[in-house]
């Protein structure tokens, strides 16, 4: 463990509480800020410090915190501040999510109504961290985290994150058996560019386990032991052919094969865009509204004084009619036709 808790970082800006998770290359605590709220402060695992690469390492984990600063989306966890150093260790401080993650759900399946909503949550997020050129590596239920109180899904642990155009830090020495299930066959080499695709297979395998409950096999067992991928269907009849299939798609041991984009799999499953409104949509241009005032109001004048105008005619007319012309100007009715 890189701390004992409790800890004081920052000269006291920070107090770290416990220690939240341990992941690949980081280890995230929980601590408070000094007017008490929560937040998360990740910082690499202890692990990696006698590797001969750990400065490099470090570079890399300031480096992809500040392109992870850039993916803005409600369902991205969201950075406090810059990164920042405390006893030579780079740190960042992160938003402190009350919930729990998918990985430790109460219930083994969900129904696909719920699975689909927030893969599609997720999904739209990792499209944002691609616009950026970046690939999150790291999609699994337990790096999703939902919300207390509400299916709104954020996805966390960018740890992992490397540009679209680099080449692999393998994870195979780093992984546990639960996190093979999720991980694309590209990122056991050193030779295949990483892409949209890689994070459709993590993303598709994710949907796989919330689906049947199981824990898709390796695509190193299915590589190297010719091990086949059973369908999720044979495992949960009430997928639907259709869901079924995608998740085969994109779940190819070729990297060509797959989507090659989160919306392209996003629009085969039928998931239809959630619209997103901005803060700044909603708010009023105080630059224009003393424009628009002033034009409303030599409208509103303008249909007064034709109003009174009309208004005055009117009175006019009968004020000067004599009873004669008030008469002849009463058309008589008609004769009634009699009855027998």
């Amino acid at each position: 463990m890189v701390w004992a808790v409790p800890k004081q970082l920052q000269g006291g800006k920070y107090t770290l509480e416990s220690v939240l998770g341990r992941g690949r290359f980081g280890i995230t605590y929980l601590a408070r800020d000094e007017k008490g709220d929560r937040l998360v402060v990740k910082t690499l695992d202890d692990r990696l410090q006698s590797q001969p690469d750990f400065k490099r390492l470090q570079e890399r984990f300031v480096q992809e915190a500040f392109k992870l600063a850039k993916c803005k989306h409600p369902h991205i966890v969201r950075l406090l501040e810059d990164p920042f150093q405390e006893d030579d260790l780079w740190c960042i401080a992160m938003e402190y999510i009350d919930g729990i993650d998918l990985a430790h759900r109460q219930k083994n399946i969900l129904p696909e109504a719920d699975a689909l909503q927030y893969i599609q949550q997720i999904g739209e997020a990792l499209t944002v961290v691609h616009q950026n050129n970046l690939v999150h590596r790291d999609v699994k239920p337990a790096n999703i985290m939902i919300r207390a109180g509400s299916k709104e899904a954020v996805l966390i642990d960018f740890g992992l994150a490397r540009g679209i155009d680099s080449k692999k830090l393998s994870v195979s020495n780093l992984e546990t058996e639960a996190e093979a299930g999720f991980t694309p066959p590209e990122l056991y080499s050193q030779t295949i560019e990483l892409g949209a695709y890689t994070d459709v297979y993590s993303l598709a395998a994710t949907l796989y386990n919330l689906l049947t409950g199981q824990l898709p096999t390796s695509a190193k067992e299915r590589l190297q032991n010719n091990i086949s991928l059973k369908e999720p269907r044979e495992l949960n009849p009430q997928i639907t052919h259709n869901i079924n299939r995608d998740i085969l798609w994109a779940m190819d041991l070729d990297p060509k094969k797959r989507p090659q984009s989160i919306q392209g799999w996003l629009d085969s499953l039928r998931l239809k865009p959630i619209l997103v409104v901005q803060p700044q949509a909603t708010r009023i241009n105080y630059d224009n509204l003393g424009l628009w005032l002033t034009i409303i109001g030599l409208i509103v004048a303008v249909i007064a004084i034709f109003t009174g105008i009309f208004q005055q005619e009117i009175r006019d007319f009968f004020i000067n009619a004599s009873p004669s012309q008030t008469e002849k100007s009463t058309p008589k009715a008609p004769p009634t036709k009699p009855t027998n």
